[in-house]
């Protein structure tokens, strides 16, 4: 199956200094006890290529503070974004050649795995009203995206004691469900 946009059926390519910007990023997000969050980019003509990370705010503590009853999650558990910033990036990203392919986030002190939560959010569901509850599963995504999660473990047992990067796991969805996918990190 021929699709115009590649990267969403998996086998992307990550730059090494990429997939390193995202660790970096997840640390200090695990350091500020909150989910990092952020998109990866890459050329038009090498579809499956992201070679651009672009950090973004995790705004879960902001909407926390204004409704915790909707929003029950912290940004340790939960995150979100400025939905116009990044509706206006995937666009921009699209006109100029280097379209936004990638969104990634962080999980702390959990596997690299693709929640119910994640999974209500990103394909324009339900998520749940209160932890544990369920969520309702919506058409797919807004944008044309694979998504990579990344676990960030305490350091507890290691020797050094700091945190460290567990794993990266690459979802993307099928027409029903996000499913695991791969990725290669490339020089």
């Amino acid at each position: 199956m021929v699709t115009a946009h590649p990267w969403t059926t998996g086998g992307v390519f990550l730059k090494s200094s990429v997939l390193k910007a995202v660790e970096a990023e997840a640390l200090a997000g695990y350091a500020r006890d909150e989910e990092a969050c952020g998109y990866l980019k890459g050329p038009a003509a090498e579809p499956l290529l992201c070679d651009e990370h672009v950090r973004m705010e995790n705004i879960a503590n902001k909407l926390h503070a204004v409704d915790p009853e909707r929003y029950f999650r912290t940004a340790r558990t939960f995150f979100d974004f400025n939905g116009k910033r990044f509706s206006d990036a995937v666009e921009k990203g699209a006109s100029e050649g280097r379209p936004v392919k990638v969104l990634y986030h962080s999980h702390l002190d959990a596997g690299a795995y693709f929640s119910p939560t994640d999974a209500a959010m990103m394909s324009g569901g339900e998520p749940p009203a209160e932890e544990g509850g369920a969520i309702t599963l919506g058409p797919g995504p807004a944008f044309p995206l694979a998504f990579l999660v990344t676990s960030v473990r305490g350091g507890a047992g290691r020797p050094d004691g700091q945190p460290y990067i567990a794993e990266h796991r690459l979802f993307v969805w099928d027409g029903a469900a996000f499913v695991a996918s791969t990725f290669s990190v490339i020089d």
